[in-house]
């Protein structure tokens, strides 16, 4: 097997894959919107899956600079816990740690949201 397969990394690709998708749809609309019930049917079979998630932003600071946790979780299950640190026109976000106490704070948050449902 050769290397050349994988050339071109998503990062590559991903401009490309999006515009082939937005010619895709603008397609079936046009037949769509001329009553093409084909078309209509396609558009919504497109969907491989549907995957719902929430994200909880629990904001510590606002204004500048401002700070916050983004919780993203699906039935209670944490996906991926963020910091964010904001100052006027600019932005940057990491990752936390599952074993910070930051991410403990995000795990009871998460908890009290479900049981407030």
């Amino acid at each position: 097997m050769s290397n050349t397969i994988r050339e071109r990394s998503c990062a590559d690709l991903i401009a490309s894959e999006l515009s082939d998708r937005e010619q895709q749809l603008k397609d079936l609309y046009t037949l769509a919107d001329d009553g093409n019930d084909d078309a209509r049917e396609e558009i919504y079979e497109m969907a491989y899956g549907i995957d719902r998630r929430e994200i909880l932003r629990v904001i510590w600071s606002g204004g500048g600079p401002a700070d916050y946790l983004e919780i993203t979780h699906k039935d209670g299950d944490i996906l991926r816990v963020e910091y964010l640190y904001q100052d006027w026109y600019d932005g940057a976000r990491l990752d936390v740690s599952e074993e910070s106490a930051a991410y403990r704070y995000a795990e009871e948050i998460v908890e009290l949201e479900m049981v407030n449902r």
